[in-house]
């Protein structure tokens, strides 16, 4: 009985001390591997979300975007001035049952949200806010409205955000439109193209710089038009129409316009030439696209049939140069 006892004994201190080594295993197995998983958990975030600062703050990954809200400083703030083209009457280019003017004021809204947001030194204003348009009665007007609204509101850069269409509808793409001698707008939609590439809207990016739009050629700050995709390429309407792609785009959009007049500070106006110049300029300007056209209206409704805004032509940006 003794020695029966003593092996009870002696395989309970076994017993307890291999429990002891799992529990003790279990415990640094799990802090850890929470250690490992909140870190990593927590790189997301700082990548996904804004972070403070007075200048910008690029990831070292090319492919992501760190957003970046600034302090509100003593200067004046800078007026933008976000145009979503198109609206009330003129729908725009067509898709089936979807309008440009829907798809140009959902992103611009979200420009602006975005924006203002993420910059307190950025004086947000818009051509419209809503579908309504009453000053609309014909191209003109209406053209003339949002040129009226740069000299209005005192803004110094004005976006037109607009969706394009071609009649091939393999094209696919972004469109910048923008002044030859706007040396300050080609570096600010440069930053932008960069932005929307890194959240993965890839494709074809052309600056143009000789084509004859009356918001863009006759305005006196910083101008642009965006063309953001093809209404009739399947997959530049998915990414126009997607909520979510409209809401990664806007962002995108957003922060590289607070970054570049943020770390810009004194960027110089923009300067609009004299008609010699300028007529100088249209003779010996090179776009970036070799296939861009003239245009006359950036605002002209397209009908569904031909899917084309007849004021943007729209250039074949996969077309080879002759």
């Amino acid at each position: 009985m003794p020695k029966l006892s003593g092996s009870r004994n002696k395989n309970l201190s076994i017993a307890l001390y291999i429990a002891g080594l799992a529990v003790v295993s279990l415990f640094l197995y799990g802090t850890l591997f929470t250690r490992t998983y909140k870190a990593a958990e927590e790189d997301v975030i700082i990548s996904d979300q804004p972070s403070g600062g007075d200048s910008q703050n690029s990831s070292d990954d090319p492919g992501s975007i760190t957003y970046k809200t600034y302090s509100k400083s003593d200067k004046e703030p800078v007026t933008v001035l976000l145009d979503a083209g198109h609206g009330g009457l003129d729908g725009g280019n067509v898709a089936g049952d979807v309008l440009e003017k829907d798809i140009n004021l959902a992103i611009t809204k979200k420009i602006a949200q975005y924006l203002e947001e993420f910059n307190p030194n950025i004086k947000v204003e818009m051509t419209r806010t809503t579908d309504d348009a009453p000053w609309f009665q014909d191209e003109e007007t209406d053209l003339n409205y949002r040129l009226d609204k740069q000299k209005e509101t005192g803004a110094e850069y004005t976006f037109s955000i607009h969706a394009n269409a071609y009649e091939d509808p393999s094209v696919e793409g972004t469109l910048f439109i923008v002044n030859p001698t706007d040396s300050t707008m080609k570096d600010l939609v440069s930053k932008i193209e960069e932005n929307m590439e890194a959240v993965g809207w890839d494709g074809n990016y052309t600056i143009v710089d000789n084509m004859i739009l009356q918001l863009v050629t006759m305005s006196d700050i910083h101008s642009t038009l965006i063309e953001l995709g093809y209404m009739t390429n399947p997959t530049d309407l998915e990414r126009l129409t997607n909520p979510e792609e409209q809401d990664k785009i806007a962002k995108a959009i957003a922060a590289a316009i607070s970054d570049y007049i943020e770390n810009n500070p004194d960027a110089p106006k923009y300067e609009k030439p004299s008609e010699e110049s300028s007529a100088s300029s249209s003779g010996s300007s090179q776009s970036t696209d070799p296939n861009a056209q003239p245009a006359q209206d950036p605002n002209a409704p397209a009908s569904e049939s031909s899917a084309a805004d007849p004021n943007t032509p729209a250039p074949d940006p996969n077309a080879a140069a002759s």
